[in-house]
């Protein structure tokens, strides 16, 4: 890592790392300096516009949590909403799998995913670990060190990184965004490994639970996030774990009842921005470009919860009127309403939602496909079709 880059309104200061590493040419020493943020405590100046924004976002997550509150089943319609957010949290750290193929796979949380491959194995792991997460916000459980390292031990368990430090503060040096897989060469390198970390990790947790002030939370958010990343406390998994944390703390803070938020497929797009911005606050103390970007992330997201929860809403409305309209019956209305949080459907999914004879179901199936709401795609799948 460069320390020419660090400059003296950075932050943090640098300790210079030594060691060797295996190479096919033998033991090759190096020396590298690694960041040791400086821990959190009051908010940095910023500037009007940047402000502006915090605020923005505040109003935003306050419109897509007064939606939430009027919702007739919010955790039918959730469903694909923190789908579409596994999937994009996952790309970001580059494990991709269309959209469409994580919606129509069959799968509840704490449902065994040994026999699917390491990509859908790693996105339908961060339901797992999102569903612990709101549970436990739900609960009354405040963000501890405890429920963070729950929640990473979910995210790689069955996965390549499933190894002793899953669930634990790591104890071996990590480094990003190396061409060579140097350490030497790498874009940025945390700090090492030890006491100074976990003592800085409870710190950031202390300093979260240390916030009250209202207003003022999307900030705290924002620079809890840069922390945490900054920090880079686990061996793997801590950009989709970090982003996961701003859902929960804005529950956890009463700023959004329901898990309708989506954030990283705003981040993915902005994936270079994103990572720039967070090193800038490292590299020169530029918390007005991280913040802004966070907020006009978090406040364009909401506004796409938004709309796309007002969508499924409408798409709701108008499956209960053709259904009611045709005089069907309660079986046909059910089976409509599951396809709104389960976009694919098989028969043997079907059957496990709803309790009905096989007669039944398969009558309710034909009557929504005679509406045109659901289209038979063959294999014994079903697709919602608006």
């Amino acid at each position: 890592m460069r320390s020419d880059i660090f400059t003296n309104t950075a932050p943090g200061t640098l300790r210079t790392l030594s060691g060797e590493y295996q190479s096919r040419y033998g033991l090759i020493s190096y020396e590298t300096p690694s960041f040791i943020p400086n821990r959190l405590s009051d908010y940095p100046a910023l500037t009007m516009r940047t402000m502006g924004a915090v605020n923005r976002a505040s109003m935003a997550v306050a419109r897509l949590s007064e939606l939430g509150e009027r919702l007739p089943n919010p955790d039918l319609i959730r469903r694909p909403i923190m789908r579409r957010e596994a999937q994009s949290t996952s790309a970001l750290e580059g494990t991709y799998e269309r959209l469409e193929t994580v919606l129509a796979q069959d799968y509840e949380p704490g449902t065994n995913t040994s026999g699917l491959n390491e990509s859908m194995r790693e996105i339908l792991n961060y339901i797992d670990a999102a569903d612990c997460g709101i549970r436990s916000i739900r609960d009354g459980r405040p963000i501890t060190i405890s429920l963070i390292r729950e929640l990473q031990q979910l995210l790689v368990h069955n996965t390549v990184s499933d190894n002793p430090q899953a669930g634990e503060i790591r104890n071996s040096q990590v480094f990003i965004g190396s061409p060579t897989r140097k350490i030497e060469d790498a874009r940025f390198v945390p700090m090492p490994p030890g006491h100074d970390l976990n003592i800085a990790v409870q710190h950031l947790i202390d300093w979260w639970n240390s916030r009250t002030e209202p207003g003022l939370a999307m900030l705290d958010m924002a620079m809890f996030h840069y922390q945490f990343e900054t920090l880079h406390p686990f061996t793997d998994g801590n950009g989709r774990i970090g982003r996961l944390l701003i859902l929960l703390q804005m529950m956890s803070r009463g700023l959004l009842h329901q898990p309708l938020l989506s954030v990283s497929s705003w981040f993915e797009q902005q994936r270079s921005e994103y990572q720039d911005a967070l090193f800038g606050v490292s590299t020169r103390g530029d918390w007005d470009t991280w913040v802004l970007m966070f907020c006009q992330g978090v406040e364009e997201s909401s506004e796409d919860a938004l709309m796309r929860t007002s969508r499924l809403l409408f798409v709701r409305e108008q499956y209960r009127k053709l259904i009611t309209d045709h005089a069907y019956g309660n079986t046909v209305m059910e089976t409509g309403m599951l396809f709104i949080g389960h976009p694919f459907l098989t028969v043997e999914q079907l059957q496990r939602y709803i309790h009905k004879s096989p007669t039944a179901l398969r009558n309710a199936l034909k009557r929504l496909e005679s509406l045109q709401l659901i289209e038979n795609m063959g294999m014994n799948t079903l697709r919602q079709m608006c």
